[in-house]
């Protein structure tokens, strides 16, 4: 008798994410898992290339100060905790947490005017929050 490596598990390890990017808690989300997404696109997940593009664009066009965009860059692409963001930024805490969320408000603002209510990516692996 012939046996099948067959993996029962499979689909209980994949889950779907859906981000609201008409929502500044969406946008948090996504930029959040950025690197996740990241990874997905190196596996050729094309969906998660036009998702990257879409969120770069955004942040283009939003029109973020200098000091929003390297706020939302330390906390979201370097993985800074607000106070190690203060700290290499040379300001307070609260003023990193204020920056982010300005920044968030213009990048949701452009995800609003663009009629882009939320995507959803796959995801394999133990699901998070």
């Amino acid at each position: 008798m012939r046996m099948n490596n067959l993996d029962m598990m499979k689909n209980a390890r994949r889950y779907a994410q859906e981000y609201a990017l008409n929502t500044s808690t969406g946008v948090k989300q996504l930029l959040r898992d950025q690197h996740r997404i990241s990874a997905r696109r190196g596996r050729g997940d094309m969906s998660a290339s036009d998702i990257l593009i879409d969120l770069n664009t955004a942040i283009q066009i939003a029109g973020l100060t200098n000091r929003q965009r390297e706020a939302v860059a330390w906390i979201y692409e370097n993985d800074a905790t607000q106070q190690a963001a203060a700290e290499m930024m040379g300001i307070r805490k609260d003023s990193v947490k204020d920056l982010v969320a300005a920044g968030v408000e213009r990048i949701t603002a452009i995800f609003v005017q663009w009629n882009y209510a939320h995507v959803i990516v796959e995801y394999e692996g133990e699901e998070h929050s």
